[in-house]
């Protein structure tokens, strides 16, 4: 079986993959507007009778991990089409993409309804812990919210200075762009233009769920919380590792999708991957 293989912003290819994807998952025509697919972004697919019938997508992530970069691999959009399935196509793909990158760490997030399948392939399933602070703020401060088409979000995502050196992802802009104008998030996202600072951040009841920090210039966790537009809080949650060292977390477990990595050489101890960088 021949696989097909793209990675560049390539239309006539884009909407192949965007009628399986949008039918199993999500319509992706917003992201494909967008002109984000380079070659960082890898697509591998069966075709037959005109269309893409199966597909399995890489993205090629620099992650940053207690202070050293590794080369990795995002693995998503593993998708096949209802009349096709059962014909081993997910497998024949996932065997083709572990041979192309027999020792380069991968990771992917799945769903329960598959978690028998990627083990046969090298993965093994770990378990996120939430970064949770109590923090109680009463700021009396005027949010300024941002579209999520605004300039200056791009701006913000692009520049940011602020990573985390125990497990950060590098090059996940085009990702971020992807996650805030999927929809979900488009009402949660705050400018703090006295620290330089772009967040994305929902509360809910008492708890503050901190999805993304853009900083582009330093920022102590003492300034954010003063400057942060939000009353009645008294915990936080982090949607990825807190970058700051006044941030005195702890690492809580909680439910999520199931996550999985392969080719990994080190133990990752607690961590949260940053949500706006799974793919």
């Amino acid at each position: 079986m021949e696989i097909t293989f793209c990675n560049s912003n390539d239309k006539v290819y884009q909407a192949l993959l965007n009628d399986l994807l949008k039918d199993i998952f999500l319509d992706f025509k917003f992201w494909y507007d967008l002109d984000l697919w380079d070659e960082n972004y890898e697509s591998y697919s069966i075709m037959e009778d005109g269309m893409i019938v199966s597909n399995i997508c890489l993205y090629k992530t620099k992650i940053l991990f207690r202070e050293k970069t590794y080369s990795a691999l995002s693995v998503g959009a593993v998708a096949t089409r209802e009349g096709y399935r059962g014909r081993g196509y997910s497998r024949q793909l996932m065997a083709h993409i572990n041979e192309k990158y027999k020792r380069t760490p991968m990771y992917l997030s799945a769903n329960e309804s598959v978690i028998d399948f990627y083990p046969m392939f090298g993965f093994q399933r770990v378990y996120e812990k939430l970064p949770t602070l109590k923090c109680k703020i009463d700021n009396k401060r005027t949010p300024k919210k941002l579209s999520y088409d605004d300039p200056k979000v791009w701006d913000f995502i692009h520049n940011r200075v602020n990573y985390s050196g125990e497990l950060d992802c590098l090059n996940g802009e085009k990702i971020n762009v992807f996650h805030i104008h999927l929809g979900y998030l488009q009402d949660d996202i705050y400018e703090i233009e006295a620290l330089n600072t772009m967040i994305i951040a929902r509360l809910s009841g008492r708890v503050l769920n901190i999805v993304g920090v853009f900083s582009t210039t330093a920022v102590t966790f003492a300034e954010l919380v003063d400057h942060l537009p939000f009353e009645g809080v008294e915990e936080i949650t982090f949607g990825f590792m807190p970058y700051w060292d006044d941030c005195k977390y702890e690492m809580k477990a909680y439910t999520h999708d199931p996550l999985y990595v392969k080719s990994l050489d080190c133990d990752l101890g607690e961590f949260k991957f940053p949500e706006l960088a799974i793919t």
